[in-house]
C-alpha cells in the first residue's frame, strides 16, 4: 500500500474542489442570481417566450453554465434543455437599461421586453421603470443601436477580471 501524505491529499482536494466549483464561482459573478442562487429570481426563462414571465417551481429544475434555473412546467423544462441558448436572458439577466453605462443593476423580472427573439430585463422600482426609458431612447435611436451599444459594455464586464 502506497502511502501519501497528508499534505498532498489536502492539497489535490482542495485543488479538485477549486476547479469543480469554477463554473459556480464564474456564474455567480456573471449571472444576475438571487439569494437561492436562482437565475431570474426563480422564473421560468421560456415562459418569456410564451405567455409572459411565470414562477418557476422546485420540481422544474434545471442548471446550465452553473446557474440554476427553475420552471413552470416539464414542458417548458424540456423546451429548455433542447436548445437553452434561446431562453437565457441577455446580459446574464441584469438590467438591460443599466447595462448601457456598463453597470450590473437588478431587475424587475416581470418587466422585460422580447427583442430578435432574446428576453432582455428591466429594473422598474421606486417611481423608475427603465423600460420606458428603453423605449422612448429607442425611437430616437433605434433599438439595434441599444442592443449594440449595451452588448459591447456587456463584453467589458465579461473580460474583465
Amino acid at each position: 500500500m502506497v502511502k501519501i501524505p497528508l499534505w498532498l491529499l489536502l492539497f489535490c482536494t482542495l485543488f479538485i474542489s477549486d476547479a469543480l466549483s469554477a463554473d459556480h464561482k464564474h456564474a455567480s459573478s456573471s449571472y444576475n442570481l438571487d439569494s437561492n442562487g436562482l437565475a431570474l429570481q426563480g422564473y421560468d426563462p421560456v415562459s418569456y417566450h410564451n405567455q409572459g414571465p411565470e414562477k418557476g417551481s422546485k420540481e422544474y429544475s434545471f442548471e446550465y453554465g452553473g446557474v440554476t434555473y427553475q420552471f413552470s412546467s416539464q414542458e417548458n423544462l424540456e423546451t429548455f434543455t433542447a436548445a437553452p441558448t434561446a431562453y437565457l436572458p441577455a446580459f446574464g439577466g441584469w438590467c438591460a437599461w443599466a447595462m448601457l453605462d456598463g453597470e450590473k443593476v437588478d431587475v424587475d423580472p416581470e418587466t422585460y421586453k422580447i427583442i430578435n427573439g432574446t428576453s432582455y430585463l428591466f429594473y422598474n422600482s421606486f417611481f423608475t421603470n427603465t423600460l420606458s426609458k428603453w423605449n422612448s431612447r429607442a425611437n430616437s435611436e433605434t433599438e439595434e443601436v441599444l442592443v449594440k451599444k449595451a452588448q459591447s459594455e456587456w463584453r467589458k464586464l465579461e473580460s474583465a477580471p
